[in-house]
């Protein structure tokens, strides 16, 4: 099991069990309170039950994919083009600041992050501080909508 939260508009955090990741967007900066400080640019890290893939984007920035518990999570920011989306794979949770990724990606839930309107997207909306998975067969069938808060 393992929670999402938004410290902010444009940083999520990832508490798994021995683990907490905070992914800001806006920034291009993972911060896993790791002594080597903050994470920068591409590549590949494991950090306990985590894995993260970043990719750096054409336009500057970078896009996030984190595995945990057999549950995949995309989190792409504002810099991101529709190509560069096919990178990120498929993913089961998206937290992203612009509502035209969700019908390339197809995700099962949606994050909206930044200053995202998503009035245009058909699915139902939860608000919540966070959210809570469990396991890959607790994910919904159809996609919703969480606002953290």
């Amino acid at each position: 099991m393992f929670e999402i939260e938004l410290k902010n508009p444009n940083e999520m955090t990832i508490k798994a069990k021995d683990r907490v990741v905070n992914i800001n967007v806006a920034q291009s900066k993972v911060d896993a309170n790791l002594e080597v400080g903050e994470l920068q640019g591409a590549g590949e890290f494991e950090l306990g039950d985590l894995i993260i893939i970043a990719t750096n984007l054409k336009a500057g920035g970078a896009m996030y994919r984190v595995d945990v518990d057999g549950v995949k999570i995309g989190i792409v920011g504002d810099t991101a083009k529709m190509e560069d989306l096919d990178e990120l794979g498929p993913v089961d949770v998206l937290g992203a600041t612009d509502s035209k990724y969700v019908s390339v990606v197809e995700p099962k839930i949606l994050i909206p992050m930044g200053n995202m309107d998503f009035s245009e997207i058909k699915a139902s909306v939860n608000v919540d501080k966070k959210l809570k998975i469990k396991s890959p067969s607790a994910l919904p069938a159809v996609l919703e909508i969480y606002k953290l808060d």
